[in-house]
């Protein structure tokens, strides 16, 4: 429980008797206004949410406006937000203020971020060395420009080279999900970046605690906290402007992509199924359900879930999908050709036709007759290049829909990755 304490100067000179009474009244004061005058309470927290402690009005930045905040809190005209309390002592008073003043001049010693498994995590400022664990992370890492900070990486990265040819020739420590902490350690960074994942990093909190390195657990890959995650990264990095930037550019595609669906009947939009996974059988078969990653983008661009009363990540038979007749599939899969899609369409053309063939009863879904069952690379289909997947959900659920999955491809490659973009790449298909 975060308790608030009022500031009340103290003349040493007056009696103990005198000074609790001046307390006494002031606080009654402070009872009968908040009773008489509605609390403001902050606005509900931004998709770009900077979650460091100190962001008290909980938007996309600490500035003034925070200290204000906090200053109501502490005189009662403001409620308690989770970030009030700047320097994490459990106390919301003028050392918050104090804190934030601190951080918006970039004079502070350390920060507590609230990462996205709910843990709160101080961490020594500046930081100047990292490890990120994992594609997701190593991605958001370079969307910052941050390589140079970067002192090891997993060693899925090393076999990316796709994506991360600048990062190969650094020191590998361990897969993504099981990092060996010694060769961490032996590299000094000041943070390691691990998936949000609470069994996962809490072991290796537990494991890198007498090295005093920090332990913070981002995804990067689910678009409902996707940009938090950036905007919070790149503020303890130091890189706000390249967060600024890849989330400016963002915007843009996300938006044109609500606008449209903001404006179509619930009647309007194709029912859905999505299948991942390379072990599925007929009898089992793994899909997206309520609150999963696939649901949430089958509900941005503009889909029904036919598996969104299910549990998270289902397991289903072939006569169910049958029943439920789709009028749109799309199967995500992993092109495990060293590339970020498959090398051609006539690939990818026989991937489709076997996974078709394979599936008896399914040349009478709605979807195969019309033509509108695709595959997508899992590479585009989530994390911080996300947005071309969900260009093409978006397309392919509404074909009258004006956007170009692959330029948004070319553009992020470009201005974010450094990488120049593969002709002849296949990402999606078939492609509208």
């Amino acid at each position: 429980m975060i308790q608030i304490v009022k500031c009340i100067n103290r003349d040493e000179k007056t009696g103990t008797a005198l000074r609790w009474l001046t307390c006494f009244l002031m606080i009654m004061t402070l009872a009968i206004l908040s009773a008489a005058l509605p609390l403001t309470i902050a606005s509900e927290a931004s998709d770009d949410l900077l979650s460091i402690f100190g962001n008290a009005n909980m938007d996309d930045e600490i500035n003034e406006a925070d200290a204000a905040f906090v200053q109501g809190i502490i005189s009662g005209s403001n409620a308690p937000t989770k970030l009030a309390d700047a320097n994490y002592d459990g106390k919301i008073d003028a050392q918050d203020v104090d804190r934030i003043n601190e951080i918006i001049k970039g004079e502070e010693k350390e920060l507590t971020v609230a990462d996205s498994i709910d843990r709160n995590v101080t961490i020594k400022m500046p930081v100047n060395k990292l490890i990120a664990l994992g594609t997701y992370r190593n991605e958001a890492a370079k969307i910052l420009m941050a390589q140079d900070m970067m002192v090891g990486v997993s060693s899925d990265i090393k076999e990316a080279r796709y994506y991360y040819p600048d990062l190969a020739d650094k020191p590998a420590v361990g897969t993504w999900s099981a990092p060996d902490s010694e060769s961490i350690v032996k590299l000094h960074p000041d943070i390691v970046i691990t998936s949000a994942n609470l069994e996962r990093a809490t072991k290796l909190e537990e494991s890198l605690k007498p090295a005093n390195i920090a332990v913070i657990g981002l995804d990067f890959y689910r678009d409902n906290i996707l940009r938090s995650e950036i905007n919070t990264l790149g503020f303890l990095l130091n890189k706000n402007e390249q967060a600024d930037k890849y989330l400016q550019w963002r915007s843009n595609y996300d938006q044109s992509i609500k606008d449209y669906v903001a404006a179509l009947k619930e009647e309007d939009k194709p029912r859905l199924f999505m299948e991942w996974g390379t072990k599925n059988t007929i009898s089992e078969i793994s899909s997206y359900g309520k609150g999963s990653s696939g649901d949430s983008v089958s509900s941005f661009a503009g889909g029904r879930n036919i598996a969104a009363d299910l549990p998270e990540y289902p397991k289903l038979d072939s006569e169910w999908i049958l029943k439920e007749n789709p009028d749109v599939i799309i199967k995500s899969l992993a092109p495990g050709s060293g590339s970020a899609g498959w090398n051609s369409s006539e690939q990818a053309a026989e991937i489709l036709k076997s996974y078709i063939e394979g599936r008896p009863g399914w040349g009478n879904l709605n979807a195969v007759k019309n033509n509108r069952i695709h595959l997508i690379s899992t590479e585009i289909a989530w994390g911080p290049d996300g947005i071309v997947g969900d260009a093409y959900y978006a397309r392919w659920l509404h074909p009258e829909l004006d956007i170009d999955p692959e330029k948004i491809y070319k553009e992020y490659l470009e201005q974010f990755m450094g990488l120049a973009y593969p002709e002849g790449v296949v990402l999606g298909y078939p492609e509208k």
